[in-house]
């Protein structure tokens, strides 16, 4: 029974989801005749063994940030179900940058989270303003999680006028750097003009079943889990609503940016797997009933047959 078996916190369950993320990277390149053996085959595997790693480091991370914050309860649904919505939509592996600009975005969302304390404020926001910065870097659209930043400084219980100004003096420094490094190194500041790509709404990528079904699969979870965790928020205490909020914000910035993104490959919706998994986990945990618990087992079998499945439609 998956509800029971990932309802709990055991050193198997890292085990087997860092599998499985292994195990899916290695099938996508089967089925999709990229893994080749020949002249620079281990340049090659090293290479993927890196977009192994930080997949890996990706899924760990999300697990310590949840539990550091009490953002779910003592379980790994949240993890298994990223890994899941990994595995459904494999194109995400083909894009290293944008993996490694969500890993900046959960380091700035785990400093984020912490603003709830008082200790440190300076230190926090700062660090989150250089995680986006440099998650800006490898994706610039990433820019728009200050939004998400902005609200819990301002909610902050010891709000200072000053902590408004730290993202930006924090922000102006950093690219400061970047300029004056790609200045003595590159001779160029070509890279500002490709910063930020070109918006784009084309959807027609979309039109690919192989990708149409896994897209309506999430956006129908965002409808159906942000909605429920929208309409328990003045329920929630007063600790656990800021983390609520802070989710279901990085939710809709995810949102955001995928229907912006230039060139949709479904490697895109990587942005959103942290945070809905986040808000689907608060889900199945919250269904103490029996029908409840059926239904949250139901609900994860389909999700790993559709994991299973999809690849031959």
């Amino acid at each position: 029974m998956l509800t029971s078996f990932f309802g709990k916190s055991k050193p198997i369950n890292y085990i087997l989801l860092s599998i499985a993320i292994i195990v899916g990277y290695f099938s996508k390149l089967l089925t999709g005749q990229e893994l080749w053996l020949g002249e620079g085959f281990f340049t090659t595997i090293g290479t993927r063994g890196v977009v192994v790693f930080l997949m890996v480091f990706a899924v760990l991370l999300l697990d310590f940030i949840i539990r550091k914050n009490t953002v779910t309860k003592n379980n790994t649904f949240a993890i298994l179900l990223f890994v899941l919505f990994v595995l459904l939509v494999p194109e995400v592996y083909n894009s290293p940058k944008l993996i490694l600009a969500n890993i900046f975005v959960l380091l700035a969302t785990r400093r984020i989270l912490s603003l709830t304390t008082e200790k440190n404020t300076v230190k926090k926001i700062f660090d989150a303003t250089m995680y986006i910065t440099f998650a800006s870097f490898c994706y610039g659209w990433s820019l728009l999680f200050f939004l998400v930043l902005y609200p819990a400084i301002i909610s902050n219980t010891k709000f200072k006028v000053t902590y408004v100004l730290i993202p930006i003096v924090g922000f102006l420094g950093i690219i400061s750097s970047a300029v004056a490094y790609q200045i003595l190194v590159a001779d160029s500041l070509s890279w500002l003009s490709h910063w930020i790509p070109i918006r784009d709404v084309d959807l027609s990528a979309y039109q690919d079943s192989g990708l149409f079904i896994p897209t309506a699969i999430l956006l129908a979870l965002v409808l159906w889990m942000g909605g429920s965790r929208l309409t328990k928020l003045a329920s929630l205490s007063k600790k656990e609503r800021p983390a609520a909020i802070t989710i279901l914000l990085l939710t809709i910035v995810s949102v955001g940016i995928i229907s912006i993104k230039a060139q949709k490959n479904g490697s895109e919706l990587f942005f959103l797997f942290a945070p809905l998994a986040a808000i689907t986990s608060n889900y199945v945990e919250s269904g103490t009933s029996k029908i409840r618990r059926v239904f949250n087992e139901v609900f994860l079998w389909s999700l790993v047959i559709a994991v299973l499945v999809l690849p031959w439609v």
